[in-house]
Formats: C-alpha cells, sequence, structure tokens
C-alpha cells in the first residue's frame, strides 16, 4: 500500500545508469512511497528521458528527464542549467503534489522546492571527488554549504561525510542474496563492481605476488594511463580470473564460489567517506571481508569484516581466510547479520527521516507567514 504523496528525488546518475546508492533504495521507497525520479541534466543531442516522465520498470517510480544546453556544468551555462533543473523539480512537486523534495546530486538544488519538506542525502564525498566525477568542485561547494542550510533533514552514507550533530548516517545497505544459489567455496579471493582508480592497486597487486588466486568481477571504468597500465598488468596475471561485467543475476554464483571478499580502497578522502555497496553484497552472500581502513567498515563493528592498516595486515588476513575452507556456519552468521543492512530496511529509515522533515516543514513554513 502507497503511503500518502509521492517524493520528487533529484538524482545523482540517471535511472539506466549503474544503479548506485540513490537508485538501489529508491526502488525499495517505491514499494511504499510513490517516486518521481529527475535524471541529471543532459546536454540538447544527447538522448533524455521525456520531460513529462515515463514509467519505469519498476512499479511506483516515474522518471523524468532534463534537456540543458551544450557544456552545461561550465559557467555560465552552469547558470541555465541550474534554472532548468529547478523549472522541472517545481513543475515535478506541483502535478505530483508531492510533499517532500530528495536532493541526492552534488549540483542540484531545493530550488523549485517551494514549502515542501526538504531531505538532502549525501551519498558520496562529492567536494573530494569533484576530479573523479569531472564536475566543478567549487560549485560543488557552494551548493553543497546551500543545501545543508536548506534541508530540514540531512542524511549522509557514512560517518565521515556528518559534519554536524544533526546529520544522520545511513549508510548503504544490499539486497538479500538467493540463498539457493549453489556453489562451491574454493580458495580464491574476490572482488566485485567497478575497477577504477579508488582502488589500492598495492593491496590488490599483493595477493597472486603471494600466490593468491583472485577472481575479479566487473567493468574496467579507468581514466587514468599510469593507473591503467598496472591495472592491465594485475588482470593480466595467471593467478587473476577477470570476467568482466555480468549481469546481476550472475554476481550470486560468483560470490558463492570465493573464500572472501575484498575492498581494497585506496587512502583518500573520497574514498573515506564512502559507504561501499560490495562490503554489504559479500555479507549477504555469506562471504567474510577484508577491508583498508574505512571508517564505514569500522563503523559495522563485526568481526566478519576485517579492517586492516597495512598492506601486510591485508594480506595477512586474506591468507587466512582463503585458507580457512567451507564455513557453513560462519556463512550462515553473516547472512544474519547483514539482515539489519538491507536496502528494504534502509528505506524504511529512509521514510520516517522524510516523516522528521515533514513535520519540522510545517513549522518552517507556518513560521515564516
Amino acid at each position: 500500500m502507497m503511503r500518502r504523496t509521492p517524493l520528487v528525488w533529484s538524482a545523482g546518475v540517471a535511472w539506466n545508469e549503474t544503479a548506485g546508492t540513490d537508485r538501489r533504495i529508491v526502488e525499495e521507497i517505491a514499494r511504499l512511497r510513490a517516486v518521481w525520479w529527475i535524471d541529471p541534466p543532459q546536454p540538447l543531442g544527447r538522448p533524455a528521458a521525456p520531460a513529462d516522465g515515463v514509467e519505469t520498470e519498476v512499479p511506483g517510480v516515474l522518471r523524468l528527464g532534463v534537456t540543458a544546453p551544450p557544456a552545461l556544468t561550465r559557467w555560465p551555462m552552469r547558470l541555465a542549467t541550474d534554472a532548468l533543473r529547478g523549472m522541472a523539480l517545481a513543475r515535478a512537486v506541483r502535478r505530483s503534489g508531492a510533499s517532500a523534495v530528495v536532493v541526492a546530486n552534488p549540483l542540484a538544488r531545493f530550488r523549485g522546492a517551494g514549502g515542501v519538506a526538504r531531505v538532502l542525502y549525501v551519498t558520496d564525498d562529492w567536494v573530494a571527488g569533484a576530479p573523479l566525477m569531472q564536475l566543478p568542485r567549487g560549485a560543488i561547494m557552494r551548493g553543497l554549504r546551500r543545501n545543508r542550510r536548506e534541508a530540514d533533514i540531512v542524511a549522509v552514507v557514512s560517518p565521515a561525510l556528518a559534519l554536524a550533530a544533526a546529520d544522520v548516517v545511513l549508510p548503504n545497505g544490499t539486497a538479500a542474496m538467493d540463498a539457493t544459489v549453489q556453489g562451491t567455496r574454493q580458495p580464491i579471493a574476490g572482488i566485485v563492481g567497478q575497477l577504477n582508480e579508488r582502488l589500492d592497486l598495492d593491496l590488490l597487486e599483493a595477493l597472486p605476488g603471494a600466490g593468491i588466486r583472485v577472481r575479479v568481477v566487473g567493468p574496467r571504468a579507468d581514466h587514468d594511463p599510469s593507473f591503467g597500465e598496472r591495472l592491465d598488468g594485475f588482470l593480466a596475471h595467471p593467478l587473476v580470473d577477470w570476467r568482466g561485467r555480468v549481469p546481476a543475476a550472475a554476481v550470486a554464483g560468483h560470490l558463492a564460489e570465493i573464500s572472501v571478499g575484498l575492498t581494497p580502497y585506496a587512502d583518500t578522502d573520497f574514498n573515506r567517506a564512502s559507504s561501499p555497496l560490495k562490503t554489504f553484497e559479500y555479507l549477504a552472500a555469506g562471504v567474510p571481508v577484508v577491508s583498508s581502513d574505512l571508517p564505514a567498515s569500522r563503523w559495522l563493528d563485526t568481526p566478519h569484516v576485517a579492517v586492516t592498516q597495512t598492506p601486510d595486515e591485508f594480506l595477512g588476513a586474506v591468507r587466512g581466510f582463503v585458507g580457512r575452507g567451507a564455513d557453513e556456519a560462519g556463512d550462515a552468521a553473516r547472512r544474519a547479520f547483514v539482515a539489519s543492512h538491507t536496502w528494504q530496511r534502509r528505506a524504511e529509515d529512509f521514510l520516517d527521516l522524510v516523516d522528521r522533515a515533514e513535520a519540522r516543514a510545517t513549522v518552517r513554513v507556518g513560521g515564516a507567514r
């Protein structure tokens, strides 16, 4: 049963791009409350969703597009883009009768939200990640400061992003893995997800160098030539089995065959503020995790995630899990642990935050009269 009015969601990525934090939580929110999802603006000439919206494959989610001028994130065209985005948001609020707007985009604002509740959902360290996303850092900083002032609630995915006492930490989650997927745990480590400059290649290269087999599942998304050369060498190692991009339904089969999942992120501001999806996916498949030293990994506070501070610690933890063999009781314990971290639970918690934001908006709007 849908509850109350729709949410208008200013998304960080287009609906049809790689599913990240906001796409995954929205799929669960839509079971309880309809969502009008606004894609980031697309330059004129590039395919965009209809401005009036189109139904998605997820019931309850309407996707809307915004068409902007070329060089849409550069000055001065950014002014036109901001105006067009604001008009699209205002129109969506008006047409849907929404009582809340969610901004989950580094360049979006609450412009056009009017008197409805405003929730800022910070899904990454957007300022530190500006070069990786190829977005203007200064514009992100200014917009983030303004959005924090104007928001009724601020939710962040990692403790490192909580800049104020009132910020609510709402980490990423996971979908329940299909427990019927058959597989035999093999003495191999595995990493799932996009392969890009966020990874610490020192940690990864040490594994085959120490005789540990590694399965890699995911597409390359790197841009830096020197990083790319090193990644070429790692993927070409005879002990590394790179499967590339696989259908989402095939991931569970790979996770059923590995002995340990890897979250080997480089020590950067952007990574320290992240809440890696892969960590939750490993646990949902019953797989123990070895992670570099991330606040989000420490926040989980569980023996199922080994948080390491040095390359030697990382290698030692991986070697320990690989040599442990099958552990059905451990697999079950990890699945039980992550049951409280599903996207369904995150969606319920997020809607509770929206309820609080709506109550605050009522006071805010009433006090402004």
